[in-house]
Order: structure tokens, then sequence, then C-alpha cells
């Protein structure tokens, strides 16, 4: 067998072997999916982003890259050369052209799909976490991921996945959906300050049993992992569906930056319910989202109203704490939502408002920006507790800011409605 970068001289050679395995790629059933499937093949070929390895003039294995998207796209090698060093030929090489400092992806088929037992087995020898579900051509996929050595991300997946697993086996009989939203899935994580946000939502209603099992979940897995940083950051609730839509009384947990408790109501704010939908990345389970109704403006307003209330009416001092400089960051969130009607990073919405000049205070922002952009070395920083005790005045001009910007929404409503 001999690796090459295929040409167009080979199309003919390459598509005979996709023809045979065809059922493994979900879109190519029909004559018109070959075809398209083929004229991307040529412009991969095209970048030398194709890749096949022959045997006997004929091509038993081809791969497709990307090196703009720095990822997998498809993979594929004869029945009769399985098993026979193919694959990883078409992995070392494609692996030599992808960038490393960056994570590479790619999808395959999920656990309980027999087809994925081969590929997935062949991205975890080399390194590849599990991570989202997904849906490519109708057929249901899983995102795998390859991180740059010594990335953070990866730990917190494996932790995800951890947890996934814990969950989903104490609430199989329930047929449990699990999703993962907030800053883990907006690319806004920072180990020191942000919680992993979950949701799990079961086809039937949590027993008292498996309530006891999840309640203290969280500290199970970090015994049996010690100084694992991530277990301790999973927040959010577990309860059926039908609680959730309805917001009927039954059982469900909790999990908070306070403690845990088993509860007989659990909602999710107009803004987490809003990133469930729109941006949550399913992790386990049946995807029922489209049960979901997004939440009206109005209820994203009033949630905002709230928001700028309770800091008007308790944040009278602020303390020596890093979450201090939260409220200015859920201030520019709170205004750039009224604004777009999008629900950007806290990250994200700090940089749009000091780019457009709405913090009076800019330093104090900026200041908040760089607080959340690096936790752990700030918390090391005693000048960083000092500045955070001096920010109550900027938080209140920020939110006196935020109540113009609600009664400006509320008044562009009115003359609308």
């Amino acid at each position: 067998m001999h690796l090459y970068y295929a040409i167009p001289e080979d199309i003919d050679n390459w598509m005979r072997l996709v023809t045979r395995v065809r059922r493994n790629f979900p879109g190519l059933e029909t004559d018109s999916g070959l075809l398209d499937y083929r004229s991307m093949v040529l412009k991969f070929m095209g970048k030398r982003q194709a890749i096949c390895v022959k045997a006997d003039n004929e091509i038993v294995g081809v791969m497709l890259f990307s090196r703009g998207h720095n990822m997998i796209c498809c993979l594929a090698v004869s029945q009769d050369y399985r098993r026979r060093g193919a694959a990883s030929a078409l992995m070392d090489e494609a692996l030599k052209n992808l960038d490393r400092t960056r994570e590479i992806s790619v999808s395959t088929f999920r656990a309980e799909d027999e087809k994925g037992r081969a590929p997935r087995a062949l991205y975890e020898k080399y390194g590849f976490i599990p991570s989202e579900l997904i849906m490519e051509m109708g057929y249901p996929n899983q995102k795998y991921v390859l991180f740059p050595e010594g990335c953070e991300g990866k730990a917190r997946q494996m932790a995800v996945n951890c947890m996934v697993r814990a969950i989903s086996e104490i609430l199989a009989p329930c047929a449990p959906s699990i999703y993962m939203y907030g800053s883990s899935v907006m690319e806004d994580f920072r180990l020191g300050w942000s919680d992993i946000d979950l949701v799990v939502l079961t086809e039937k209603e949590i027993n008292e049993n498996q309530a006891g099992a999840l309640l203290h979940l969280r500290q199970d897995l970090l015994k049996e992992n010690p100084g694992n940083p991530y277990y301790r950051l999973f927040e959010g609730g577990m309860l059926s569906m039908d609680m959730f839509l309805k917001n009927r009384p039954g059982c469900a947990v909790y999990w908070g930056t306070s403690g845990e408790r088993i509860c007989n109501h659990y909602t999710l704010d107009a803004f987490c319910r809003t990133q469930v939908r729109e941006s949550g990345v399913h992790l386990y389970g049946k995807d029922i989202r489209e049960q979901i109704e997004r939440p009206a403006f109005s209820e994203l307003i009033e949630g905002v109203r709230r928001h700028h209330e309770t800091i008007r009416d308790f944040a009278h001092t602020t303390g020596r704490s890093l979450y201090t400089f939260g409220w200015m960051l859920d201030i520019a969130r709170c205004i750039c939502t009224l604004r777009t009607g999008k629900i950007i990073s806290k990250t994200k919405a700090a940089e749009w408002a000091i780019e457009n000049h709405l913090c009076a205070d800019e330093e104090a922002l900026l200041y908040a920006l760089m607080v959340r952009k690096n936790p752990l070395h700030a918390k090391a920083d005693p000048s960083v507790f000092d500045f955070a005790e001096t920010l109550i005045e900027p938080i209140h001009r920020f939110n006196e800011s935020l109540g113009k910007e609600i009664q400006r929404v509320l008044q562009w409503g009115k003359g609308f409605s």
C-alpha cells in the first residue's frame, strides 16, 4: 500500500471505493448525492486536501481534510483493507497538514451505532475526545475533538463526559436529555470564575432514589478524582420535561454555587432558556429542544429589569471578590441584549460596550474585562481586590445607563404596539 495526494485523474477510482461503502456516508444514498460528493472531492483535490491509499493501483482508502476549518471531513477504507494500517496512514498524513495548536475536529457515528465502532476507536487512539451530539445530513452523529497539548479545554471536556456518563446511568430509566449552555459553549469559559451550566430533562418523572443519588454527585466524583477543578463547577437543574414545560410541581434536583437541594419546582429564566434552545450543546439522549418555545423579547426585558432593580436596591458596597467585576460585565450584556436582541458572552458584551463607548467609567469596565480574561492571575494580585472595593459608584452609574436603556426599549415597544 502507498499513500498519495489524489489528483483529478484519480476521481473515478476514488468514486468506485466510495460507491461501495456509500452506506457509511449519510447523504450518498442517491445518485444526485454521489454527484455532489464527486464535485466536492475535485475541489479538495485542487487544494491538496484529498489523500488516498492505493494497492495494486486501486484506491483502497480515502480522506478529505480542511486546513481552513482545521478538521477531518471524510474517511473511508475498503472492507478488504481494514485493520491493515490504511486508516492510520491517512490520519498520520492529515494531522501533518492541520494546526495542532488549535482544536481539530471530526464527526463520526454515535456510540450506539454499530458503524461507529471502528472510526471511534481510531479517533480515540489518536487522542480525540467525544464532544457534542450533532445531526449531519439528517443522520445522528457525534463531534470528536483533538485538543492542543496541555489545553485546558481537554480536561474540561473529559470532566463533562464523566459527569454526563454518571448522570445518564442514574437516570437511564427516565430517558434523560442533557444539555450544556453558558460560557462553556460560548468559548468564554474561564477557570477560576466560570461555572459549567447543565440542564437535564427527562421523559419520566425522577424518583426520590434517583434524586438522592444525583444530589451529591459532584462531591462523589470529586472524591474519586481528588484535585479535579471542574466537578464543583457544574450547576443547573434536573427535572422532567413535563415539569419544565408546564411549570408544575414534581421532583427536581438543583446544583448551585452555594450548594444543592431536592425541590418540587425548578425554572430557568428567559436568558437561560434562550441559550439552551438557541446555542445549547446537546450531550446525551434525544434532542427535544424543539419543544421549548423561544422566550418572547418581553420576557428578556423583564429579566433585564429585575437584574437592574436588584443592583439598584441591594448593591450598597463592594467587597474583595472577583465576582464584583461580574456586575459590570452583566450590565454590559443586558444592554447588548436590549439593543441587539441577542445573548452573547460576557466577555464579548464588555468588548462591545467598550467599542461603543457605553460605559461612563470605561477604565472600570476595561479592568473588569482584564480580570474576566485571566481570573487565576487576578486572584494572586492583591491590587485587583483593592480595585474591586472601589467599584460601587461605577457599577451604579453603569446600571443607571441600563435603566435608561430599559425605558428607551419600553417606549419603543409602546410606539409599535
